[in-house]
């Protein structure tokens, strides 16, 4: 990866932060829930969703997806 491709992704998941972290505010204001459980929640969301897409295992980084 170079270093344009770096900073792009870099940005992206400044981006990306920035709208979880507004979501996880209108959400938690809007049905009452925790920060805390609002993230776990999320967690166990985009743990389901990555069991979605398929993985060769030779493409993984180790503990990539042990949490």
């Amino acid at each position: 990866m170079n270093n344009n491709e770096t900073q792009k992704l870099q940005n992206d998941a400044i981006n990306l932060l920035e709208l979880i972290e507004d979501t996880s505010e209108h959400f938690c204001d809007e049905y009452r829930v925790s920060g805390e459980q609002f993230y776990v929640m999320m967690s166990a969301l985009c743990d389901a969703k990555l069991r979605q897409f398929p993985i060769d295992p030779e493409d993984l980084v180790e503990d990539d997806y042990d949490d």
